[in-house]
């Protein structure tokens, strides 16, 4: 996952998108993490719920306060 958001962050230097700044309290750490996936439930044709596992929904970025 490190290698795959260092590309992204290159890329976006690279197209002046975003760039470096020194310390600010403005800025927060940043964390990136696997959205949780969660059971789908179903109905099948006897009326029975049945639980089906679904895939991991991608990933997104938590901001976190210091």
């Amino acid at each position: 996952m490190k290698e795959l958001v260092q590309k992204d962050v290159v890329k976006l230097l690279d197209a002046s998108i975003i760039y470096p700044i020194s310390d600010s309290q403005w800025v927060y750490p940043v964390q990136i993490a696997s959205k949780k996936s969660g059971i789908l439930v179903i109905k099948n044709n006897k009326g029975e719920l049945i639980p089906i596992d679904r895939p991991q929904g991608g990933w997104h970025a938590l901001i976190t306060e210091s």
